[in-house]
């Protein structure tokens, strides 16, 4: 997505004002020695520069919806760092952006030096209750994160969203584990594929999915098919990290 400059982070919404008018106005220059840009995926995004206001609004409701997570102006999809000719309108046009997502997601706009580039981030908050919408074509819609892309949200995953206290903190068995970790490396899947893939039996493999489905950590995609919501995303890489240890 393009760039610019910033001069301030999105507030939620009338409903969280007080936390929105309190320090937004974060933005600030850094060293790009100090800074970790994650590889694209369910809690980051790269943008060489902004697509249309919609559309821009689509991907920052998406990370409110899930885990929360970072867009940044001024990478190309390959990884190249090109830098934004003009950070202050591109903050301008991402605050723009959060304009059109109700309730405005609380997000903190950043441009960070990278040599003679400037690049520009904004960190977006996740939003409980939600789901936070985006006015499309005079509708209201719900976007979610699938893998490192945005896509609109399904009624199973509307209903998770309205939950207060967000994603489950669940305790998997080692099946459940296997499918999760399954999920992760190879995804859609539909309930054939993941018991093959598993070595399960098809009604295992559809215990453990609906299972996930429950703990908001897979989701149904593409007709009968399941990949991991950014929920699931972050608990298969906590568990491969404690494997690893």
């Amino acid at each position: 997505m393009p760039g610019a400059n910033g001069r301030r982070a999105i507030g939620r919404g009338d409903a969280h004002g007080s936390r929105a008018k309190r320090g937004e106005d974060s933005l600030t220059a850094g060293s790009m020695s100090s800074v970790h840009i994650s590889p694209e995926g369910p809690e980051c995004e790269w943008k060489e520069i902004l697509p249309r206001l919609d559309r821009v609004a689509r991907t920052l409701a998406a990370f409110a919806n899930g885990v929360g997570g970072h867009l940044w102006v001024g990478i190309t999809d390959d990884g190249l760092r090109v830098g934004v000719p003009d950070a202050r309108q591109v903050i301008a046009d991402v605050r723009s952006a959060g304009e059109l997502c109700h309730p405005q997601p609380v997000m903190n706009l950043r441009r960070h030096r990278d040599g003679g580039l400037i690049l520009v981030e904004a960190r977006i908050e996740p939003v409980r209750p939600g789901p936070v919408e985006v006015t499309v074509e005079g509708a209201q819609r719900v976007f979610v994160r699938d893998g490192s892309s945005t896509r609109p949200a399904e009624e199973a995953a509307l209903h998770r969203m309205r939950r207060k206290d967000g994603p489950t903190r669940a305790r998997l068995d080692k099946r459940t584990a296997r499918v999760l970790s399954l999920l992760q490396a190879s995804s859609p899947l539909d309930q054939a594929e993941v018991a093959r893939s598993a070595s399960m039996s098809r009604q295992a493999a559809k215990r453990a999915l609906v299972e996930l489905v429950q703990a908001d950590l897979a989701q149904e995609v593409q007709g009968r098919r399941y990949s991991l919501t950014p929920s699931g995303h972050r608990k298969a890489r906590g568990s491969s990290r404690r494997g690893s240890d």
